[in-house]
């Protein structure tokens, strides 16, 4: 009796089942695609792009795709042409007798050195654009292969694959390869200790700029739609190799990292998606705290690229931090500084705690100096500019009051100007000596190699001091007796 019921059960099964599909066919708006104009490029390079696009549309599950021949028979009926149906209404009329519910068209042209896409899906019940996507490409003709893929996905409103996208961005970086990371398989570590450790290697990855990295995120969301456990589910190479294939990258990277004792060790590979074949294997063992193994991952990160690690992380490895102010400092240095910058190279000496004690000291004079001879110079200017009004007057006047009041009047601000000049000598004097004494003092009492620049320590023989009695600077000069 059950088997009975079993047989009647499947048999439903096998009738119900090809109704079930026609029924999700029938769900598909049926699409056809006329042929691009072609506008500044061969017409044999659209009909090749275009051929992409139509392959590409039936990949999207949005969408029914005509057959070719029976949109080249309708037309031939018609007595038209592909590229002689250009209009909405002409698009409209063709799908109508195709049976199609949208129509789509467009055209490819190049300006220069840039490719132009236009294509737009016309209804065919109501003749009017559905949707439109343009796109603007600089570089070989065969970049818009990948294009036109992406082009199938978005004129029907379907998300583009990641895979497709990665595609694009591997076409526009010319040394970058595309790369996904698997999370690590911890060996007598913690779950979080070895995420939180490949999250590490992934960001440096990314920064060594030779790899477009794939998002973790991304990585997970393929690995759970293949029932693959997210959680250390997928440490074999043939399980990286499809994670890899069906998110489009070229290299996988995969690993581990163990404990022994108080030693560390990782292992990582990245191998080559298509092949298999391993590209770069790198291993580094580790003894201390597991803190310490994030500098070990960062190197090893520049490494699996072919790289070498930057000097910060070597330097991290050996406790150091290299920088600028570790680099040593010299009396030329801080010379040299001064001679930009008045006060800076008696900054750059001194801890900046004393730096008003003389620097400030030195870039106020010096810009007061500056603000001085600008006023001085203004003043000559406008005197001289006045003695030659005056003394034009004096010139052409006829009245003998007028001719001596001019001539007065000229010669005073002649007068005025030839003081103002002569002011402004000594003023711009005075402002180089006090900048070459500046840049003597940056280097007198600069550093020395192998000195110990501390302020209680270092002996100066020239000092710009303060005076609290006279309420104004001095210069000190002092030398030692020991």
């Amino acid at each position: 009796m059950h088997g009975a019921n079993n047989m009647n059960f499947i048999k439903y099964i096998r009738w119900a089942m090809p109704m079930i599909f026609v029924g999700i066919a029938i769900s598909q708006p049926t699409v056809a695609v006329l042929d691009f104009d072609a506008n500044g490029i061969p017409e044999y390079e659209v009909e090749t792009l275009v051929e992409r696009l139509r392959s590409e549309l039936p990949n999207t599950g949005a969408v029914r795709l005509v057959d070719r021949k029976m949109l080249e028979n309708i037309l031939k009926e018609q007595g038209l042409q592909q590229s002689g149906c250009t209009t909405d209404e002409c698009a409209a009329q063709i799908g109508e007798l195709l049976g199609a519910q949208y129509m789509i068209s467009g055209s490819i042209g190049k300006l220069e050195n840039t490719f132009t896409v236009d294509m737009k899906m016309v209804s065919v019940s109501t003749g009017a654009a559905e949707r439109a996507k343009n796109l603007n490409f600089e570089g070989g003709v065969g970049g818009l292969l990948i294009e036109m893929q992406i082009l199938a996905w978005e004129i029907v409103d379907v998300e583009v694959p990641k895979s497709l996208m990665l595609q694009r961005a591997g076409s526009e970086g010319e040394d970058q390869v595309t790369v996904a990371v698997m999370d690590f398989d911890p060996r007598g570590i913690s779950l979080l200790e070895a995420q939180t450790l490949t999250d590490r290697f992934s960001t440096e990855i990314s920064n060594t700029g030779k790899a477009i990295l794939v998002a973790r995120s991304t990585v997970l969301e393929v690995m759970e739609d293949q029932g693959y456990d997210t959680s250390g589910g997928c440490t074999s190479e043939e399980c990286a190799a499809e994670v890899g294939a069906l998110l489009g990258v070229k290299y996988m990277i995969n690993g581990a990292i163990g404990k022994l004792g108080e030693t560390f060790t990782i292992d990582a590979k990245m191998f080559e998606v298509a092949t298999g074949a391993a590209a770069r294997t790198k291993n580094a063992t580790y003894t201390g705290n597991i803190d310490g193994l994030i500098t070990e991952i960062e190197i090893l990160a520049w490494e699996m690229m072919g790289l070498k690690a930057p000097k910060s992380l070597t330097a991290k490895r050996q406790g150091t931090l290299v920088t600028q102010s570790d680099k040593p400092k010299t009396k030329l240095g801080a010379a040299l500084r001064s001679a930009i910058v008045p006060g800076l190279g008696q900054a750059w000496t001194t801890d900046y705690a004393s730096i008003p004690n003389k620097s400030w000291y030195f870039l106020g004079g010096e810009a007061a100096l500056g603000l001085f001879a600008l006023i001085t110079y203004n003043n000559y200017y406008s005197s001289n500019n006045d003695a030659v009004k005056f003394h034009q007057q004096y010139i052409n006047a006829t009245d003998v009051q007028e001719i001596r009041s001019f001539k007065s009047t000229s010669e005073g601000h002649l007068s005025d100007a030839e003081s103002s000049e002569q002011t402004m000598e000594y003023i711009i004097y005075a402002l180089g000596a006090v900048h070459i004494y500046n840049i003597v003092d940056a280097f007198l009492n600069g550093p020395s190699e192998g000195e110990d620049e501390t302020a209680s320590v270092k002996k100066q023989k020239f000092d710009l001091v303060y005076n609290p009695e006279l309420n104004q600077p001095q210069l000190r000069f002092t030398i030692a007796l020991d």
